[in-house]
């Protein structure tokens, strides 16, 4: 739990740690990194409420390649706000982003401010210095150290910022993705300028899957409104993922990063209280879904195919077979809501079954059974006691043209033999040889479990 004093007003001791590396001459909209920043903390150091403290550490800025360039430009507890614009307008980024380095530097500047420390870290890369933030921000709280730790971002949304998160995370303060000036000065704002930046409540979110941590983005909202949110990844110091916050009810969205086909999870109406940790389990653990295809009672080889709710793209399947040990078929996915699309195989027409709103949750087996009823169909083609070839075309009664093929001239062919749904056909035969003979049309009725058998004279 964060020290009362800290909650309660953290500018009596706020440090600032700026990136001013090589890559903060990077292009962000019209002007550098470096000329945002400078013109957000001149605007920023405007805004602290009167009496505030702020001390400067910037990393980067004299020596190209160094990793020991660190410098406190202006101690912690100095209330000579005007100096930090200064100091700042006159940074060259030129260097290195040794981000644990920097951290220890900061944090034991703002140890000699006496009061607990609020340190803010802006930045606008990963560590490049082969440290570990996470493991340096844990050593300094076991080591009895107190302070709040937020980092803030600038310009890396298309890095794996997990590191910094960790670190914030084990700073119990908040890591905040800033992609340009305006959003940058809102989060510096957000952390040194207000009464308490983070509340004393908070919400623990841990991400499984199959027994293991899972990445997924975590979305914290209040009454519609995005509050808070970040990756769990897939490390211990990141998952669970924890957010300080006030005392309240929130809405919590789980949305898994690398899970394909799986639906987020969401806890509504998460009640957090004051001086305790609320804790929620998102587990994105494979459940199964089992589909057994039978045709007159007897298992029948079909094609199952499961897709995502509102995709077109299966994420599993394959075929039943007739077997036992194949039918029914199990296909395992990430829980969500699914489609199911069961097409059965070795009958006449295509005979569908498409199963909508199946859910399948985690460690859960969802049972399905598409049962089949099909009638025998046989039709010959003679010319007196001789079999001829003949090609046989089958429709159903609505035109749709479901089986067909050649009689030939032996017994294994003539009689043809199809398996078709329950209904009436219209079968048309063309003699192919001897040529010469004029088509035949016939109707027949076909029943389940029945055979309907005719032999088409010419």
């Amino acid at each position: 739990m964060l020290p009362a004093t800290l909650a309660a007003d953290p500018t009596d001791n706020l440090v600032l740690i700026l990136d001013a590396s090589g890559s903060m001459w990077g292009k962000l909209g019209p002007e550098t990194k470096i000329e945002s920043a400078r013109k957000v903390v001149r605007d920023m150091v405007g805004k602290l409420p009167a009496g505030s403290k702020l001390g400067l550490v910037a990393y980067g800025h004299r020596q190209k390649g160094d990793c020991n360039d660190i410098e406190t430009l202006v101690p912690a507890g100095s209330s000579d706000l005007g100096a930090i614009p200064d100091r700042v307008d006159k940074l060259n980024p030129l260097g290195m982003t040794p981000i644990t380095k920097a951290f220890e530097q900061g944090a034991a500047t703002a140890k000699t401010g006496g009061a607990p420390g609020t340190i803010v870290m802006v930045t606008d890369g990963l560590e490049t210095c082969g440290g570990d933030p996470c493991a340096a921000v844990r050593a300094a709280k076991q080591a009895g150290q107190e302070f709040v730790l937020h980092i803030i971002g600038f310009d890396v949304a298309k890095e794996n910022v997990s590191s910094l998160e960790c670190a914030a995370q084990a700073g119990e303060g908040l890591y905040i993705p800033a992609e340009d000036a305006a959003a940058l000065s809102a989060a510096l704002e957000q952390t040194m300028t207000a009464e308490s930046p983070v509340g004393d409540a908070k919400l623990s979110v841990k991400v499984i899957a199959d027994g293991k941590l899972e990445d997924a983005m975590v979305t914290v909202s209040q009454n519609g409104k995005t509050v808070a949110g970040g990756r769990s990844y897939n490390s211990e110091g990141s998952n669970p993922r924890i957010f300080p916050l006030e005392a309240g009810t929130y809405d919590v969205e789980v949305a898994p990063v690398r899970i394909q086909g799986a639906g987020k999870i969401n806890f509504s109406a998460v009640t957090l209280e004051s001086g305790k940790t609320t804790e929620r389990e998102a587990n994105f653990s494979t459940g199964e879904v089992s589909v057994k295809v039978t045709r007159n009672g007897a298992l029948n080889d079909a094609t199952v195919a499961v897709i995502p709710a509102g995709g077109t793209q299966s994420i599993g399947g394959g075929r039943t077979y007739a077997a036992p040990t194949s039918n029914p078929k199990i296909v395992r996915a990430p829980p969500g809501i699914y489609s199911v699309k069961v097409e059965v195989l070795g009958v006449g027409g295509r005979i569908t079954k498409v199963f909508e709103n199946v859910e399948i949750r985690g460690e859960q087996r969802t049972e399905l059974e598409f049962a089949v009823e099909t009638g025998t169909l046989k039709v010959g083609a003679v010319q007196g006691s001789t079999l001829i070839d003949a090609v046989v075309t089958v429709t159903d009664s609505g035109g749709q043209n479901v089986a067909g093929g050649r009689t030939y001239t032996a017994a294994t062919s003539n009689p043809r033999t199809y398996e078709l749904l329950p209904g009436t056909y219209t079968v048309k035969v063309t003699p192919v040889k001897p040529p010469g003979l004029a088509a035949k049309t016939i109707t027949m009725e076909v029943k389940a479990s029945e055979t309907a058998s005719q032999t088409v004279s010419f």
